[in-house]
């Protein structure tokens, strides 16, 4: 049995190698959680799709159509006595805000345990942001995990926790953590026996006028300051008597510890494993015998405000070296060549510089090899992007001059090489109330908002109803393809069961554009390319909102399980890649298109999944 498979043992005998991510939702099983839901966002995603897999589970897992529905289900499930996990990446936290923020006040009754993955470096896309400001600005209790290990064990914790002060408690990771894997120890799974129950309580569970608000704000406060009194074990120091200090936080605190091996150096150090609220007499405790610390933390200068604030409250002359007097950048993600140049600060040449001589980078320069951002190989995406470029020049524009809003997932790609027409990326669903702007503006040529499936059911009804209820002029093209596929194919409530479920119906989104008053709304294959040509230019000439569903399954999913076929190039019938302008690689850099040693185009039968485009781009009918 494979490893993942294990983290649903009831009583293991070994530990297992897990990732940070899988370590999270091993915690989720032992603390005999009822329901884990969220939404797919990448470093998050991974706990979810780990217990999906889970055979003969004891729990409720799935996906909810967007971080807020999420929150929002998993509130239900505590409000009823019972455990809940809900999990998201940083992006995601902003659109379960609201209620987030509302239930921290009115509280909790069965544990509650929020994980939000934040993206230092943003590797997978969107705004470098901070979770630790979210913890702050709502009142909440975060811990912040620095190993697989502390992950499970402090998502176990979490649940405890929350029931102990009845309030939802913050699981702070990052990419990195996700994704770091370790040899886990597990513990047993509990088995909670509790009958669902809610009682009547509007003081508690609604915002009954500002006397309850202020009071329930007065409850959070007297929540977090429990908290701070169950946590302090967490949050652990050495004090050697060396006069230089190192405060850490999460992942950092594994690069200290591994710098500190390679040279030999002994700090005085502070784990901080409590994002928030911080433990200032701790940290007081810890800065009395230094002249110097350092703060390693990635993101935000959070601890080193705090430090500085604390250092003038005592008067202590402390020299303090982070972000904002230190090397350290506010942006990006940690590593060890990071967390040795910031102690070279403190202990100079005993930690040595890399001492790399620069012409070694310009001769590696010309070495980079490119990659083009782009779709899948058979991605009908492609070919929906490739039909809209093909309307607007039936219809005598030219491409830079009509705005195509563009909105988050695999839809976006369509930004880059080489069709280059999405213009915008804001947040999910803002393509279509973007868009709408752009008419109210002013601007008259015809403006096209482009929208996964996926992210129009996330955050692209509003705004489609919205457009609808004005009549307002524009067209929105949904780009259906089944699944969420950029965070790795999970379904959506579009999504067709792969087995017939009672408890399951997928939702038509032709009829939801109909339901908002939308008579214009038509269904195309993109792979028939004149015909989607046709049905766009049709739609962008229309008056009001017109809607087109281009409808294909993701190349990736229609493959699986399925015998590849491909193209093939006829080598007596292509020109030659450079006479040909533009080439069926220019027009559409499909990852099975390749270049042989003639110069002439050849298909890559291990990509190619006989999507048939660059059949129907190629002048020469050499494909």
């Amino acid at each position: 049995m494979a490893e993942t498979d294990r983290i649903g043992a009831l009583d293991p005998t070994e530990p297992l190698l897990l990732s940070g991510n899988e370590a999270i939702a091993r915690g989720a099983i032992e603390s005999g959680v009822a329901l884990v839901t969220g939404y797919p966002g990448t470093p998050s995603t991974y706990v979810i799709e780990r217990l999906l897999k889970v055979p003969e589970r004891r729990f409720r897992v799935e996906w909810a159509i967007n971080e807020k529905v999420a929150f929002e289900l998993a509130t239900g499930v505590s409000w009823a006595g019972l455990r809940s996990l809900v999990t998201m990446k940083m992006s995601g936290l902003n659109v379960a805000a609201d209620s987030f923020l509302s239930v921290q006040y009115s509280g909790t009754r069965g544990g509650l345990v929020l994980y939000v993955a934040d993206d230092p470096n943003v590797y997978y896309g969107m705004v470098e942001q901070d979770s630790r400001l979210y913890a702050r600005l709502a009142v909440a209790p975060m811990l912040m995990p620095a190993s697989p290990q502390e992950a499970l064990d402090w998502t176990r914790r979490a649940f405890e926790l929350s029931e102990q002060i009845g309030r939802p408690v913050m699981l702070r990771g990052t990419t990195t953590l996700a994704n770091t894997s370790e040899r886990v120890s597990l513990g047993k799974v509990q088995r909670i026996e509790r009958e669902p129950s809610f009682e009547f309580n509007t003081e508690k569970y609604s915002k009954a006028g500002p006397r309850a608000c202020v009071r329930q704000h007065q409850e959070a406060l007297a929540a977090l300051d429990r908290f701070t009194d169950l946590t302090a074990d967490l949050n652990t120091y050495c004090l050697n008597g060396s006069r230089i200090g190192v405060i850490a936080t999460g992942i950092p605190w594994t690069y200290l510890q591994e710098v500190m091996d390679r040279f030999s150096v002994r700090p005085a150090t502070l784990k901080l494993g409590v994002a928030h609220p911080l433990p200032e007499e701790t940290i007081k405790r810890f800065l009395s015998g230094l002249d110097t610390v350092i703060i390693l933390e990635e993101l935000e200068p959070l601890v080193e405000e705090a430090v500085r604030a604390l250092c003038c409250e005592t008067g202590h002359p402390l020299r303090v070296i982070g972000k904002k007097e230190g090397p350290l950048p506010i942006t990006g993600d940690y590593n060890v060549e990071i967390v040795s140049a910031v102690l070279r600060e403190a202990y100079g040449d005993r930690i040595p510089s890399p001492d790399l001589p620069p012409e070694l980078f310009q001769r590696s320069e010309p070495l980079k090899v490119g990659r083009l951002n782009t779709f899948c190989a058979g991605c009908p995406h492609r070919a929906t992007y490739y039909g809209l470029d093909r309307a607007l020049e039936k219809l005598g524009y030219r491409k830079e001059e009509i705005i195509v809003t563009g909105d988050i997932g695999c839809t976006i790609l369509g930004m880059n090489d080489p069709f280059r027409s999405c213009w915008t990326e804001v947040s999910m669903g803002s393509s279509i109330a973007l868009a709408q702007g752009f008419k109210y503006a002013g601007i008259v040529k015809p403006v096209i908002a482009t929208i996964g499936d996926g992210t129009f059911f996330h955050g692209g009804i509003p705004a489609l109803i919205n457009a609808s209820h004005h009549k307002t002029d524009l067209t929105v093209i949904i780009l259906d393809n089944h699944w969420i596929s950029m965070t790795g194919m999970q379904p959506h409530p579009g999504t067709e069961p792969s087995t017939p479920r009672e408890d399951l119906r997928a939702i038509r989104i032709e009829e939801i554009v109909r339901a908002a008053g939308i008579e214009d709304v038509c269904r195309v294959n993109p792979y028939q390319v004149g015909k989607m040509t046709e049905t766009l230019a049709r739609a962008i000439r229309a008056p009001g909102v017109s809607v087109v569903i281009s409808d294909a399954e993701c190349a990736i999913q229609r493959m699986r399980g399925r015998k590849r076929s491909h193209l093939r190039v006829s080598s007596e019938k292509c020109v030659g890649l450079d006479r040909c302008r533009p080439s069926c690689i220019e027009a559409l850099a499909c990852p099975a298109l390749d270049r042989d040693e003639n110069g002439k185009a050849r298909i890559d039968p291990a990509l190619c999944t006989a999507c048939g485009l660059c059949h129907h781009v190629c002048p020469h009918g050499a494909i």
